[in-house]
């Protein structure tokens, strides 16, 4: 039986976080967002991230 459709060896890699883009940030350097993170829910701005509940 499958369950999924994908490569469970290359999984790791299409998930992995990246922190550079926005080093050095208060939403990276404390908070702990990946790049990621910053760019699908701060629309790539690391200076909204107080705008979370």
């Amino acid at each position: 039986m499958v369950f999924n459709d994908y490569d469970d060896e290359n999984i790791d890699d299409e998930f992995e976080s990246t922190y550079e883009r926005y080093n050095g940030s208060y939403a990276q350097e404390v908070e702990g967002f990946s790049d990621e993170a910053i760019d699908e829910a701060f629309e790539g701005d690391p200076d909204a991230y107080w705008n979370i509940d």
